[in-house]
């Protein structure tokens, strides 16, 4: 775990696998809509990692595209 004392030496804009630590994977976005509710099924490429509970569920209008907001 990191230190808030690391935290603080970060830059504004770290790389998210040499100062973070994260690890991408592929995920694929599932669009479905009940009761006139649309929700967005985010689920991991990786079997494994779905077996594991690795998914989200969310609203459309909760999701926004990052690139747009740079």
């Amino acid at each position: 775990m990191v230190a808030y004392s690391d935290w603080e030496s970060l830059s504004a804009d770290p790389d998210p696998v040499d100062d973070l630590g994260y690890v991408g994977t592929e995920w694929d976005v599932v669009r479905t809509t009940q009761k006139d509710r649309t929700h967005l099924l985010f689920l991991p490429q990786d079997e494994q990692l779905l077996r594991q509970e690795a998914f989200v569920i969310a609203s459309e209008s909760s999701v926004v595209d990052i690139a747009t907001y740079r």
